[in-house]
């Protein structure tokens, strides 16, 4: 690893990451950029036979079919956890084969393609935790040409109803929890539901209360679907390049879920291509011997590093789904990378630094002085390690992970520099994060494993090339020296569209560009860095998707409220809002609180206002059931209307908010600092 450092500076070196095209420049967009280390678009194909998902678990498998593969933790006898005990590569392809051959029995109808460039599809639906169950059904489906429609909890009721009607699933794997949640969802309706037969896990039988459903639903037990491959099992029929591997339904802005369509050949050409160039070019040894496998499989980023390590034969250990007892998980299993969203990453910092603080002033000016030591080492030499340091201080605190880790990754948001830094340092290993979308296969550019800059995001994966198109309204000029404007995206992972959308896919993509709606200038070294939004909408740190105008919206309802700005920081975990008050209704109010002699401006800046608007929203958030993550937490009241004339509103009355954003920059700092301060209390 050691040898890698004396690269590390190449982050800032101009082309590092990527090069203009050559004769690709045009009137408002910038040049299209490509993966400096090769000449073209690269596929799966030009590294071997890979065409579809179940060539790249073929691929571990042949490495050493005895290999450990899927492991899961034993409970003893008194509910503890033990050692994790694995199934080889070859039991998972058996078992797959048995699971893909039972499906066949179930009589799934095909559902009809609207896009003749996309084969007709056979639904296999999910809604389960990571379980062995998941990523036995997930080959099973490769092998034998069936899709996935993954569904999970956080989508809300009313979503997972809509999905139910827009792929039309017939078929779902599920435990007894989530059978209970689909019989509520189904209290909206059944017409157009044509889910007919659920596959029961954790389960030994078939309770009464499902077997007697009113839905007339046909459960069968897993083991009994094991036997029914048994007694007719199939030879392998894979998927085509072109068949639908997943249908990928994000959580939606508006409350509508939109089905992502990901074929066989935009998640082959993804892990193979990261796989044979990122990655071999970024690490002398394997990266992807044990990974632990906690993020929802259900979203696309933590499928593309499971199926990453089955491509370089490494062990994927499951947690035990107690996430409060995840790093229980960890420390037995020992991986080798660890990912994690931003917020699981501050929790592990933040617990760090507050074992520090309970330390003695020795022991904390000690952990101080190390890890200044190492963040000035890694800032200015490009090296993660110190022999000293990490012996007498940083050691201790790797175990935390297991011990074994050698390098992290952080998806979903963006997350604070410092915080990376110190991770960085503290473990001795890199931290690196991209940028991804689920409409791109959740993949699209990465750091070099021994960049040091932790305000970018890497250069592209080089199955994909990338350009900016201006945006004069918000004064970012693709054509300049760093161009800056909105970023599309272009390449062979790029998602096929939505399905059953076709006016939402000709929306995003156009002209073979997906738009991605996110704002970012591109460095000398062709990597991007992330700055603003176009679509009005913002990710907190948890990846979860806030509309502002929904939240404005509400807030609206209020007649204390005449305009509001709602801004979520990615680091954070709630939005916050600006508030103007309506000056007229205000009046009244003085009144009946005892502030009549106080002009607006100066009631504007009391406690007891701020608290009523505060609690008056509230209650609005709650009648129109807006999701927890979507409400606002924090307020700054303020007397000034927006208006065109302070240039917070544009000539036809629509906001300017990166123009708010920055004149209440300072204000939007201290609410997220009260928000934290509340948190500690």
């Amino acid at each position: 690893m050691e040898n890698l450092l004396q690269y590390s500076n190449y982050g800032s070196v101009p082309g590092f990451y990527a090069v203009p095209v050559p004769d690709t420049a045009q009137t408002g967009y910038s040049p299209i950029y490509r993966n400096a280390a090769v000449d073209t678009i690269k596929t799966a194909l030009d590294y071997g036979n890979f065409h579809n998902m179940w060539d790249v678990f073929q691929h571990g498998l042949k490495k050493n079919p005895d290999a450990p593969c899927i492991g899961k933790r034993a409970v003893n006898p008194d509910g503890t956890r033990g050692a994790y005990s694995f199934m080889t590569y070859k039991q998972v392809e058996t078992f797959a084969l048995l699971i893909g051959s039972a499906l066949s029995q179930l009589l799934i109808e095909p559902q009809i393609s609207e896009d003749p460039t996309v084969k007709d599809a056979r639904m296999v639906g999910l809604f389960v935790p990571n379980c062995l169950e998941w990523l036995i059904l997930e080959q099973a489906c490769n092998a034998y040409a069936y899709t996935l429609v993954p569904i999970y909890n956080t989508l809300g009721h009313e979503s997972i109803h809509t999905i139910l009607l827009n792929s039309r699933i017939s078929v779902l794997l599920c435990t007894p929890d989530t059978v209970k949640i689909m019989f509520t969802v189904l209290e909206q309706g059944t017409e157009g539901v044509e889910l007919k037969t659920i596959i029961l896990i954790e389960s030994e039988k078939v309770p009464d209360e499902f077997a007697e459903n009113k839905y007339g639903f046909k459960f069968i037990l897993w083991k009994d679907l094991e036997e029914m491959g048994r007694n007719a099992q199939l030879p392998v029929s894979p998927a085509e390049p072109d068949h639908l591997a997943l249908i990928s339904y994000t959580s939606g802005t508006s409350g509508v879920p939109k089905g992502v369509m990901i074929t066989q050949a935009n998640i082959t050409n993804l892990i193979v291509v990261t796989c044979e160039e990122h990655v071999k070019r970024s690490f002398p040894e394997n990266p992807f011997e044990r990974h632990i496998s906690y993020l929802p499989m259900a979203h696309l980023f933590e499928k593309n590093f499971v199926n990453a390590v089955y491509y370089s034969g490494g062990c994927i250990g499951l947690y035990s789904g107690d996430i409060t007892k995840l790093l229980d998980d960890v420390q037995e299993l020992k991986p080798t990378f660890f990912l994690g969203v931003p917020r699981l990453f501050q929790r592990i910092h933040d617990r760090i630094m507050a074992d520090v603080q309970r330390r003695g002033i020795i022991k904390r000016t000690l952990f101080n002085i190390a890890l200044n030591h190492k963040i000035n080492n890694l800032e200015e030499n490009h090296s993660y390690s110190s022999l000293f340091w990490d012996r007498v201080v940083f050691n201790k605190i790797k175990k935390l992970l297991g011990g074994e880790v050698r390098w992290m990754f952080v998806g979903s948001a963006s997350m604070n520099p410092e915080i990376i830094k110190r991770l960085r340092a503290i473990f001795g290993v890199p931290l690196l994060w991209g940028y991804s979308l689920t409409e791109c296969c959740a993949g699209t550019t990465a750091q070099n494993f021994y960049d040091t800059d932790p305000t970018e995001c890497g250069g592209p994966i080089p199955n994909q090339v990338y350009r900016v198109r201006s945006l004069p309204d918000m004064e970012y000029d693709a054509e300049a020296p760093n161009p800056r404007g909105e970023l599309l995206i272009r390449g062979n992972s790029v998602m096929k569209g939505y399905y059953r959308n076709p006016k939402a896919t000709s929306e995003t993509i156009v002209d073979g560009w997906l738009h991605t709606g996110d704002v970012v200038e591109i460095q000398p070294s062709g990597a991007i860095r992330i700055i603003d939004r176009v679509k009005n909408v913002f990710k907190l740190a948890q990846g979860e998707y806030v509309s502002p105008e929904l939240v404005e919206s509400i807030i609206s309802l209020s007649p204390l409220v005449a305009q509001s700005f709602v801004y979520g920081d990615s680091h954070q975990v709630a939005p916050v809002a600006i508030v103007i008050p309506d000056e007229d209704v205000i009046k009244r109010w003085k009144g009946e609180n005892g502030m009549e002699s106080m002009s607006f401006k100066d009631v504007c800046r009391t406690p007891e206002l701020r608290k009523a608007i505060l609690e008056d929203i509230t209650r609005l958030f709650d009648e129109n059931r807006l999701r927890g993550f979507e409400k606002v937490k924090a307020i700054y009241v303020d007397h000034e209307l927006f208006a065109v004339e302070n240039d917070l509103l544009t000539v036809t009355a629509k906001l300017r908010r990166h123009k708010v954003r920055e004149r209440y920059a300072e204000q939007i700092k201290e609410l997220y600092a009260e928000l934290a301060a509340a948190s500690k209390a």
